[in-house]
């Protein structure tokens, strides 16, 4: 700590024993507050308070489900902060707030004070406006307690119903440097399925609210953002499934734009859970059934950049005009049309290239075709080296043979790459890269 810091430390122990008189008349919650205040260890802090319910103004609900109803409010007196000018400890007044109305929570304030300290406490939430707790209040005519927060976020976004998800985006919030939810699945408007395979299913979505991007110093929401619903199927722990699916792209720091994912959500007539993902590409092109192969795709895709190809999984159903345009005893070569096409980055955003003529390479004779196929991939991919000349695309199969293919681009003819020699083989691909 700083010879500041400790100055404010002491400045602060002695301001909040002499100007903070306000009593909740819970002598728990008095202590709790008071325990708060004294730990306050910098200016960075919050000072938790007890707030008396006629602070607020112009209180409006804004949102409900079954543990929250959260209402906007302006607090008239407003938050304590550090002013950089005179040194001084004043007050932000008529500050836009939200109130967090636990139902039945008369009850529960051992779950409202661990609810607290796992903000208040935790030194990473100081700096996150987004999180802010500034104290505790009482509804008088209903005797809910309320929690007192900023209006960037509350807590309906926060609490699922399910403790192990609800830990999870806590754990998220306060250890990533994201903003990632509780989306109230009431938030989803124009919902329609876009793709389905035997590991999920894949709905497009407006998202009412929005994400909450952080703009010019504050935390603002990208209202009726498209987003993508993301429904993982059989599995027998869809909680840890979802957590796990969560895990691949956050705890690894892999969040590109591309592939953001927002939040979890649970569709109230199944009890589905589903992962809210933006939707700049279509994530069933994430899943082949195959996990290594699966984990290979999901790998380059994470590492992609504005100048990348987007490399995906492609259903072979994608394919039309299926024509072989030449065979060795190491691959066969087909010519096709790919309906989708390609997703290329175009002023500022993927867009796919329709009806895209590429080749589909067949690789043969192999003892471990995954392994094989993922080895040819890496030439390209892992090695930088995918000029146009030699983009590849993505891993299908064929439906019929089962065999893994590859899919390029046809501007070259495949068969010329295979000598039967592998020195020979990977030297003139050395060339060609």
């Amino acid at each position: 700590m700083s010879f500041q810091d400790s100055e404010d430390n002491k400045y602060y122990s002695k301001y909040l024993k002499k100007k903070f008189t306000n009593k909740s008349g819970n002598e728990q919650i008095d202590n709790f507050i008071q325990e708060m205040q004294l730990k306050i260890k910098d200016r960075h802090d919050i000072v938790l308070e007890w707030i008396p319910y006629e602070q607020f103004d112009k209180i409006i609900e804004t949102n409900k489900n079954g543990f929250i109803t959260v209402y906007s409010a302006i607090w008239k007196d407003g938050p304590l902060y550090k002013n950089w000018w005179n040194n001084k400890y004043t007050r932000d007044t008529n500050k836009e707030i939200i109130l967090n109305c636990l139902y039945y929570s008369q009850y529960l304030i051992e779950f409202l004070i661990n609810k607290i300290k796992k903000y208040v406490t935790d030194r990473t939430n100081r700096h996150k406006d987004y999180s802010k707790l500034y104290g505790i209040s009482r509804n008088p005519d209903t005797n809910d307690y309320i929690l007192v927060q900023s209006n960037s976020i509350n807590l309906i976004n926060w609490i699922s119903g399910n403790e192990k998800i609800d830990n999870f985006i806590q754990e998220i919030q306060e250890h990533q440097n994201i903003v990632f939810e509780w989306i109230p699945y009431g938030q989803f408007n124009e919902i329609n399925k876009t793709g389905k395979n035997g590991f999920m299913t894949v709905y497009s979505a407006i998202w009412k609210n929005g994400p909450l991007n952080y703009q010019h110093g504050r935390y603002k929401r990208d209202p009726n953002k498209e987003i993508a619903l993301k429904y993982l199927h059989n599995s027998q722990d869809p909680v840890e499934s979802i957590i796990n699916e969560v895990k691949k792209h956050l705890i690894k720091k892999s969040h590109h734009k591309n592939f953001k994912i927002y939040g979890i959500s649970q569709n109230p007539n199944t009890n589905d859970f589903i992962l809210v993902q933006n939707n700049s590409i279509n994530l069933i092109n994430w899943i082949s059934g195959n996990e290594k192969i699966n984990e290979f795709i999901q790998e380059m895709q994470l590492k992609t950049n504005n100048l990348d190809i987007v490399f995906e999984w492609i259903p072979y159903n994608q394919f039309n005009e299926i024509n072989e345009t030449g065979k060795n005893g190491f691959m066969t070569v087909y010519s096709a049309i790919w309906k989708d096409g390609p997703l290329n980055y175009q002023y500022g955003r993927y867009k796919r290239d329709p009806n895209k003529e590429i080749s589909l390479k067949c690789l043969h004779n192999s003892q471990d075709p995954v392994e094989s196929l993922i080895n040819e991939v890496k030439k390209h991919l892992v090695k930088k080296s995918h000029y146009k000349n030699f983009e590849t695309y993505g891993i299908s199969q064929n439906s019929d043979t089962n065999e893994f293919i590859i899919v390029q681009n046809n501007l070259i003819n495949l068969i010329n790459w295979v000598s039967s020699n592998d020195k020979i083989d990977d030297f003139i691909q050395e060339i060609n890269w």
